[in-house]
This record gives C-alpha cells, structure tokens and sequence, in this order.
C-alpha cells in the first residue's frame, strides 16, 4: 500500500469505528473494570507510526488475535487535518499548542478537544505519545525532569537506552504536559525514523507494553528483550529558537551531536547560534519554519546505571 492509500485507510479506520465523543479516537473496554491508558499517534502529521500502530492494534483486537483482559484503551489520532497532507502541522505545532487557547487555528482547536477529554476522562491513568524523528533513525524515551512516575514508566515498559529529560519551560505546550496537569503519567516515545518501517513495529511493542504493565493485557506482543544496563539520559538546558532562514552548520547534525562551548553551530537571520558551554544537540528538525518555537535541543549528558535510577 502506498503512503497516499494508507493514509486515507487509516483516516477511514478511524471515522468509521470512532466510538466517542472526541474525533479520530477509538476506544476499546474489557468486561473487567482495570486502568484507563491513552495512545496517541499522529501528533504530527508527517509521523505515521504510531496511526499505523494503532490500527494494527486495534484490528488485532477486533478480530480476536489479541484480547483486552480488563479497563480500556483510548486509541487517539492527534492531529487528523495534518495527517492527512502528511505535514507536521497545519498552523502550528500541535504538540506546543495544548497551554493555548485558540479557536482560530486547526491545531488550536484540536488541542482544546483533546483538552476537553483528558479533563472530563477521570480515569486516565497513563498517555503514551508515539513519535518518529526525521533527522537519524535512533529511539529515544522523552519525560519531563524530575518526573519520577514518567521515569518509571520508561525503565518498566521500553528497552530504548536513550533518554530525553526535558524541562517544562523548554517544552511549553506538550501533550504529555497537559496530562500531567490532570495527575496523568505521560510518555512520549520517538520510534525511529518517520520512513523506518521498524518504527511502526516499536510503536506496536510499546503499545502492547504499556497495557502488559497496566495488567489491562497479557503476555509480550513479542519475546521479551533484555533491558539496558545503562541509560544515557539528555537533560535540556535550553532550546534552539529559529529565526528566518534557520538552518544547522553542522554536516550531518543528529542527535548526539557534540558542541564545544562558544561553537557556532547554526545560523538565521539573527545571526549566530552559539553553544553556551559543551553540550549536545537532540531531535533536530530537518525542516524548521521562523514560526517553530524550537529547531531541537541543547542538553547535557548524564549517564545512570539502570539500578540506581
């Protein structure tokens, strides 16, 4: 199937088995009272893993291969309108949009919806944010510093040995920020590259995993893998505001890319961005509009043994 004719499938999918009252999400309930757990794909739109998991899952579900042994699962299309034009966004991004009020633009709009539920939906109790990346093929498990619940949630459910510790006023406006505001645990998972086709896979295993470990499930989707000894974990020190004409000066920029402090590393029409020590650059964008709060991330390196996080 070809990425045109799967995306209207999976559009299609999801209007026709929507069961609730939020656009483009599908739940599914066991015969058992268990923890509610929201998936979400698709929070941007060029990022199809995720969407192609969930359908994926959710016919596995409905077809009897796999089966839901108690609570429910909300399977969330985050942002339809930009899926559909395989485009990161309409107006803006919608994964910076959910601290905003705005009813004048699509992304906007969808956040206040996806707001609407997550608050009205007492009985959340985790959100798993299924992304991909565009620069590089690497997997990163994404959570706000100091968020230990979020933490625990990532050593539990993913083998992914690679950290992102954000700190809020550096992601304003997320997904998994909103969710932490109701009391939710949230993940943010990135699956590898947006044209991997293991990615997909990644997103099903963390799926699958995250309700093996809610006990909504049963049993690995797949055989179970050994987890990391060690955790390489990126906390933000601040992020890489864009302006006109943003481009990288690095050739092959990527995740782990190493700056030395006073290292221009990019440029805008604003001139120079400069390294404000050593540090590392994460999840670059390949594409990067001026009205893009961040162009990716400067971080510092802490490294954990696994037993001691």
């Amino acid at each position: 199937m070809d990425v045109e004719k799967e995306v209207r499938h999976n559009l299609d999918y999801f209007r026709e088995h929507r069961n609730c009252e939020l656009p483009y999400c599908i739940e599914v309930a066991a015969d058992r009272e268990g923890e509610h757990v929201v998936v979400v794909g698709g929070t941007h739109g060029n990022e199809p893993a995720g969407v192609n998991a969930m359908v994926e899952f959710h016919r596995g579900l409905a077809n009897g291969d796999i089966k839901l042994h108690a609570g429910k699962v909300s399977l969330l299309l985050g942002n339809p309108e930009a899926y559909r034009e395989n485009r990161r966004y309409i107006d803006k991004d919608l994964n910076r949009s959910f601290c905003d009020h705005d009813d004048t633009t699509v992304e906007g709009r969808r956040a206040a919806e996806i707001r609407k539920f997550i608050g009205e939906s007492k009985d959340i109790h985790s959100l798993l944010d299924l992304h991909s990346v565009s620069i590089g093929d690497f997997k990163i498990c994404v959570y706000q510093k100091d968020n230990g619940q979020s933490l625990n949630l990532a050593l539990t459910i993913s083998d992914i040995a690679l950290h992102f510790a954000y700190h809020p006023a550096h992601m304003p406006g997320a997904l998994i920020e909103a969710a932490g505001r109701q009391q939710i645990c949230g993940l943010i998972v990135e699956c590898g590259n947006h044209l991997s086709k293991q990615s997909k896979n990644t997103a099903l295993e963390h799926i699958h995993a995250v309700l093996c470990h809610h006990n909504l499930m049963e049993g690995p989707l797949s055989p179970e893998k050994s987890m990391p000894a060690t955790i390489i974990q990126y906390e933000s020190i601040q992020f890489i505001k864009p302006g006109v004409n943003f481009r990288f000066l690095i050739e092959g920029v990527k995740t782990g890319t190493k700056l030395q402090s006073g290292q221009k590393f990019a440029r805008d029409d604003r001139g120079y961005h400069v390294a404000p020590q050593e540090c590392f650059i994460v999840v670059p964008s390949m594409t990067v509009k001026p009205t893009d709060r961040d162009a990716g991330f400067l971080c510092k390196m802490n490294r954990f043994a696994r037993n001691n996080l």
